[in-house]
């Protein structure tokens, strides 16, 4: 009998361990699942890679953690091996949010596919893209469209890259690129204004310099005057680098929002109204050097499709016009954001999913024609653009110059840093 109860002891102690690591598990997964959701995918790594050593034969935590990878710069070659084995298991039944979900979905094949892409492995992206493209409905236009695109892109990169572009990279103050990731550079049209965002420890911060007496003034945080949460990214500083355009989502909805220097600091951000934020996404925005026009990305109905470019005109009561869709020039099937329109008011920079390019969003440009007509866009060249999504670059001196960030490359200051690029 007491060999009985020791041996009874026994079991229901190992059965509450597993229970306890079964709780561990499951709040780790939950924990996890949050940053996925916010887009924080640095914190939602270590959670995922946790319950992966517990459960390495689970194909969905096996995507959860190729996904982290291949949005953490300087990492995406790694989602390569988690993808991979994702892709071996997967259904049509995919529950979200089910730590009992052992099979990946089939958009593990998509993201198989951008990550061969990114990592310029492209007749094998091409497989996996036609691999995902066997499981959609003949319904599904607009999925089979863009994976179409993506082998397109993927068959077209080699010849692009073949034939670089020529520029000079020279890499800004040590003042602006500290230890930090510095991104999003938004300079004024007279080239002595900069704004850009520095990843802090628990939010991305807003930061403003002044170049004076042929160097940047130390940068300040003007987050707390703009009365952020941390969740505002810049897109636009004009004219004279007194008017700052802003971007916020929540995951849900984003929109436009604008802050004025009034001398002695910056105002409390204010969304725009009605007529350019809709309960539509609203992305990014460019205010010209006269302050009246606005260049805008909505995917608003009557578009052409996803992301599309707007431009609205300031009325004489100060209100901004009705939005003009910039037509099937700019605008395709897929996402277009970031403008930028030059000095000459001639010339647009924005990125696109779309036209002639490497994969995921490149940067082009397209001069307006005397016949009012965008000309077609130009893809701005490999290797400023790459097989990644390349969705950012601040033209400066009539589009002969600009600022762009790179994630951490030899001799910079560590994390993304942002440089000065002058094409030859």
């Amino acid at each position: 009998m007491k060999r009985l109860v020791i041996l009874l002891v026994i079991i229901s102690a190992g059965t509450l361990c597993r229970s306890q690591d079964n709780i561990r598990l499951q709040e780790a997964f939950y924990d996890a699942e949050y940053f996925l959701m916010r887009g924080d995918y640095s914190d939602a790594l270590p959670y995922y890679q946790g319950i992966y050593a517990a459960m390495p034969d689970n194909a969905s935590i096996a995507f959860r953690l190729g996904l982290c990878y291949l949005n953490i710069d300087g990492s995406k070659n790694m989602a390569i091996e988690y993808l991979e084995k994702a892709s071996q298991k997967i259904t049509g039944k995919y529950r979200e949010g089910s730590l009992r979900q052992t099979e990946a979905p089939y958009e593990a094949l998509f993201f198989l596919g951008d990550a061969y892409r990114i990592n310029y492995m492209f007749e094998k992206a091409k497989e996996a893209y036609s691999r995902y493209r066997q499981t959609l409905l003949p319904t599904d236009i607009e999925n089979l469209m863009f994976i179409d695109q993506q082998i397109k892109a993927c068959t077209d990169a080699p010849a692009m890259m073949a034939e670089p572009i020529k520029f000079t990279l020279e890499e800004v103050d040590d003042i602006l690129n500290d230890n930090n990731d510095n991104f999003f550079p938004v300079v004024s049209a007279d080239g002595k204004s900069i704004a850009y965002m520095t990843s802090m420890k628990f939010y991305d911060a807003i930061m403003f310099s002044r170049f004076s007496r042929n160097e940047w003034t130390p940068p300040a945080n003007i987050t707390p005057e703009l009365q952020s949460d941390g969740d505002h990214y810049v897109s636009c500083l004009a004219a004279d680098g007194t008017v700052l355009l802003l971007s916020r989502d929540d995951n849900i909805n984003s929109d436009i929002w604008t802050s004025k220097y009034d001398g002695t600091r910056w105002e409390p951000a204010q969304k725009l109204k009605k007529e350019i934020n809709t309960r539509y996404w609203e992305a990014h925005g460019f205010i010209t050097e006269d302050g009246s026009t606005l260049i805008f990305a909505s995917d608003r109905p009557g578009g052409f499709g996803g992301l599309d470019l707007y431009v609205s005109k300031l009325q004489g009561n100060g209100e901004w016009g009705s939005p003009v869709n910039m037509g099937p020039e700019i605008n395709t099937p897929f996402n277009e954001d970031r403008p930028f329109l030059i000095r000459d008011g001639r010339t647009l920079f924005f990125a696109s999913q779309g036209h002639h390019n490497m994969g995921g969003y490149d940067i082009f440009s397209s001069e307006m024609q005397y016949n009012g007509l965008w000309s077609t866009p130009k893809n701005i060249g490999y290797p400023l653009n790459n097989p990644d999504d390349n969705i950012f670059f601040c033209p400066i001196e009539d589009g002969k110059a600009g600022y762009m960030s790179f994630p951490e490359r030899d001799g910079g200051a560590g994390g993304a840093d942002i440089y000065y690029i002058k094409f030859k």
